[in-house]
């Protein structure tokens, strides 16, 4: 992979993990204290508390993104160790989409706003869907990196 697409990739995951950063410290922490001594109703504290966690799930996938990054600029792409590093990212993302998508569904559901249900079913089907594409990448890296080793010994 070109130096210059890596370097460009690594500048929007550092973007992207300011951003997320960002949003927990400067807007949902303090909304999740807020709410929690305003005496407003319980479900509202778990979807800031949701949101919190879903920014975290997508900066560790950010984490294991660049990591990922670094193994490809070293050309250690197919190693073992970059498996471990795919699960991460995966489960990552799982793991984002599914709290904001139980929050659309269900405020959806108390506030009558079917809109918001389908975009909670939206980002649960994206979710499922990136997943799956994940596990793709994943089975592709392990057949190049099972033809790297077969490459390297005929060498």
């Amino acid at each position: 992979m070109s130096p210059v697409v890596i370097v460009t990739l690594r500048l929007l995951v550092v973007l992207i993990g300011i951003g997320a950063v960002g949003g927990q410290v400067a807007i949902l922490v303090p909304l999740v204290m807020e709410l929690a001594t305003a005496g407003v109703p319980a479900f509202l504290v778990v979807y800031a508390v949701l949101g919190v966690a879903a920014l975290g799930a997508l900066e560790v996938g950010l984490v294991a993104l660049w990591v990922l990054l670094g193994m490809v600029r070293r050309e250690a792409i197919f190693d073992d160790g970059a498996f471990r590093w795919v699960r991460v990212v995966t489960g990552a993302g799982f793991a984002a989409a599914l709290p904001v998508a139980a929050v659309c569904v269900h405020y959806g559901e108390i506030d009558d706003a079917p809109g918001l249900i389908l975009i909670g079913g939206a980002i649960g089907v994206g979710g499922a869907a990136y997943v799956l594409l994940m596990l793709v990448m994943r089975g592709l890296l392990a057949n190049a990196t099972v033809l790297r080793r077969e490459l390297d010994e005929v060498v």
